[in-house]
């Protein structure tokens, strides 16, 4: 599927690096897919008691429709808020190409635009929410709001409104307010804000702390049971690699497949991880020279293609460029 993700910044927005497609990652097993196998048998048993149902409900069906996920997520609209509606809306419409809930969420998107007052009162996730619906629409109405709101916002309260704020920075290329935001590290609960954050700021510097960042807020969040972690989950898929002109880069780490493509071609890689050893395998590739960028977690040992191990440095990006042929490992060996 070659639609957008949950994030997809405009061709002309100041980003570093690129969210893949909607489908163009897929996790494939070991605890990243147990988590969300119990994510979604949750979602299909437990009533639309909140908004974050509502969001989740429509990544998940986005991921892997089902029927009654799509009639829960209809009827849960008519009681959502503005900002997890619009984005449950995104989520119809670019997983499944419905537009029907989209067209609900323009209709109250336009009268919060005729009422901005109203805006800078709802859920701080409505930042978010306006800018990916202008990212959808082309309607620039809908990033002028979200300024508005980040702007009568305070953004040391609430981790999606820093999210929403980077959006902003992002489409407006406004790298003064990009410097700032990235001194201003939100709140780490709920789970879901500080990771928006972290993979905001990380399209738009391609700095690899905020993949550290992102990684450990979504570690700890999950070991402590944080219940926001319902969104994050039915999307996780996309927040683990990113491409740009050079090749793919892999941030967080899960049993997955990969596809990229390249100007002259696709990329597909699988993807083996566990607390010794993250393996990636190159499963087709063009016929030259790219980069494959793995972000080191730890102390770790980078073996390519059988050739002799090298230390890498913690924090950073192992980077390996070369003409690569189906069937070539590369090994992150953590110690």
């Amino acid at each position: 599927m070659s639609s957008a993700g949950p994030v997809a910044p405009t061709a002309t927005a100041a980003c570093q690096l690129r969210p893949l497609p909607l489908g163009a990652v897929r996790i494939t097993g070991g605890f990243w897919a147990a988590r969300q196998l119990t994510n979604r048998l949750d979602l299909l048993r437990t009533h639309p008691a909140d908004h974050r149902w509502l969001e989740a409900a429509a990544w998940e069906y986005a991921r892997e429709p089902a029927d009654d996920l799509r009639r829960e997520v209809t009827a849960a609209a008519r009681r959502g808020d503005p900002g997890h509606l619009i984005r449950a809306a995104i989520a119809r419409v670019r997983g499944t190409g419905d537009r029907e809930l989209l067209q609900t969420a323009v209709e109250v998107a336009d009268r919060l635009v005729a009422h901005p007052r109203r805006a800078v009162d709802c859920h701080p996730v409505l930042a978010m929410a306006l800018v990916e619906l202008f990212r959808q629409t082309d309607n620039h109405r809908y990033l002028e709001l979200a300024g508005r709101v980040v702007d009568a916002g305070d953004p040391t309260v609430s981790g999606y409104l820093v999210a929403g704020a980077v959006d902003v920075a992002t489409e407006r290329d406004d790298r003064e307010r990009l410097d700032a935001l990235a001194d201003l590290a939100p709140d780490p609960a709920p789970v879901g804000a500080g990771v928006q954050w972290a993979w905001r700021m990380l399209l738009a510097t391609g700095e690899p702390s905020y993949a550290d960042t992102a990684d450990r807020l979504l570690r700890d969040g999950f070991a402590r049971g944080d219940p926001d972690g319902m969104v994050l989950l039915s999307s996780l898929d996309n927040y683990l690699a990113t491409t740009d002109a050079d090749g793919v880069q892999l941030h967080l780490y899960a049993d997955a497949e990969v596809t990229a493509r390249l100007r002259d071609g696709p990329i597909r890689l699988t993807v083996q991880a566990d607390d010794a050893r993250i393996r990636v395998r190159v499963a087709e590739a063009p016929r030259r020279e790219w980069t494959l960028s793995m972000r080191v977690p730890a102390a770790a040992l980078l073996t390519v293609c059988g050739e002799p191990p090298q230390p890498t440095c913690p924090g950073t990006y192992a980077e390996v460029v070369r003409t690569w042929s189906p069937g070539d490992v590369v090994d992150l060996v953590l110690r």
